[in-house]
């Protein structure tokens, strides 16, 4: 069944509208004929899990919706030159930041859309160190620990207008390491020690904390939003388990009637004859 990739990527589909299509895709799936509802042996949100947590990489449509509004919401703080970018900056942030919490004037769905993404950028949104005059030393998030933050302080930080280049020694090109000792708490000496520092004239940039190339994917935002669920019980290692023991391969093509006779007897279910 095809899931509604180029609506989603424009407006939050409805709760209730997803469901519909999730029940649509369970049921296709558990359902031998295609006409009955099935047997569902699993939890939809377990089999939304992916392989490596003993789950089948369903998409929870909610989190993929999700996931892609994220990706225009990143073109709005990325690509600030487009129309797509202008057109918005005209109507609903003249004189601040998409990603600043601002209430509009009768704002459109399409806008309440892409701004409802707002707390998934903002898990993977950080500074890269350039010239570090536009970076707030306690407010912005420049330190790459696991999630982007703001540095800790050794005491009560002294002034909430430091930057970051206040820490940087320009003739040598490097970090003031006494500086850093003296500010900052003995984890985040070691972080920032080890950032790269640019030339002087770059300026500070946006980028995305959690894929390689630094740009928002959407396979990366997805995955963020999947690993804060919780109360899901897993079980990582029943792939590798049974695709030995049994000797078949995830990656050949199966009828989705062995499929699912093997999802049954892979968390350990069993039918009655007949």
């Amino acid at each position: 069944m095809a899931v509604p990739t180029f609506v989603m990527s424009c407006f939050r589909i409805p709760k209730t509208i997803t469901r519909k299509i999730t029940s649509a895709i369970s049921t296709f799936w558990w359902s031998s004929s295609g006409q009955s509802r099935g047997l569902h042996w699993i939890a939809w949100d377990r089999l939304c899990c992916s392989k490596d947590e003993g789950g089948l990489g369903f998409r929870c449509l909610d989190d993929f919706n999700t996931a892609l509004l994220a990706k225009q919401l990143w073109r709005l703080i990325s690509v600030l030159d487009c129309l797509f970018a202008r057109v918005f900056k005209g109507c609903y942030y003249r004189h601040s930041d998409p990603l600043d919490p601002i209430k509009s004037y009768s704002p459109s769905y399409g806008w309440r859309s892409i701004v409802s993404a707002r707390s998934l950028v903002n898990k993977g949104l950080i500074t890269r160190v350039g010239s570090g005059a536009s970076i707030s030393v306690w407010t912005d998030p420049w330190i790459p620990a696991q999630l982007p933050r703001p540095a800790l302080s050794t005491g009560s930080p002294a002034d909430p207008l430091l930057r970051v280049s206040n820490f940087i020694d320009r003739t040598s090109n490097s970090w003031d390491m006494a500086q850093l000792i003296a500010t900052f708490v003995p984890e985040d000496v070691a972080i920032i020690s080890a950032l790269p520092l640019r030339q002087p004239d770059k300026p500070d940039l946006l980028g995305w904390h959690f894929t390689k190339s630094g740009k928002y994917t959407v396979k990366s935002g997805y995955h963020i939003l999947r690993s804060n669920v919780a109360d899901i019980p897993s079980n990582p290692s029943i792939w590798a388990k049974h695709c030995t023991s049994s000797g078949l391969c995830l990656e050949n093509p199966v009828s989705p009637e062995i499929a699912s006779f093997y999802v049954a007897s892979a968390f350990g279910l069993c039918c009655r004859d007949g």
